[in-house]
């Protein structure tokens, strides 16, 4: 059962960070498992009306326990910086790489465009809520962008590219 929060959480906010690290972790029976703590107790600490606040110690737990990334990126953001997981996904391959982020490209530029429509709601430049969705939608593409530079270093370091459209 997934964490599908009610509220709405504007992207990059701290509730909506905790609401996807749930999301991630696999939902509100998983964290309330791993962190011991009560359905009530979870979802106030995702609750963007509540002042309970969730401990780096549980957001590190939760993160270590399932590979979650979304505290990662958004600490990354804080620090001036994008995080990216380069861990090795099997099914990589080159074309499959280039196909997806020539679409992710392609939505960017779509959201971007869009956004600065006469139609919008701040024509010709981007407001807040705008900014929002647009991040989300580059945040996409950048993590393609770091998985297809995974990829090159592993090879550059000497390890066997896996994937058969590169072995002709």
């Amino acid at each position: 059962m997934a964490f599908k929060p009610v509220k709405a959480r504007p992207y990059g906010e701290a509730k909506a960070v905790v609401a996807r690290l749930f999301e991630e972790a696999g939902g509100v029976p998983a964290v309330m498992e791993m962190l011991e703590l009560s359905r009530t107790r979870v979802y106030a600490l995702a609750d963007p009306d509540s002042s309970n606040d969730i401990s780096y110690t549980r957001v590190a737990k939760l993160t270590e326990a399932t590979g979650a990334t979304a505290a990662a990126k958004d600490l990354a953001f804080l620090a001036g910086g994008i995080f990216m997981p380069l861990d090795r996904d099997d099914d990589d391959n080159w074309l499959t790489l280039a196909g997806e982020a020539s679409r992710r490209h392609a939505r960017n530029i779509a959201a971007l465009m869009d956004s600065l429509s006469e139609t919008e709601r701040s024509p010709g430049v981007i407001d807040q809520e705008e900014a929002r969705e647009i991040l989300e939608v580059l945040d996409q593409q950048l993590s393609v962008l770091a998985r297809q530079r995974a990829k090159l270093a592993r090879i550059a370091a000497g390890e066997p590219d896996t994937a058969s459209e590169t072995k002709s």
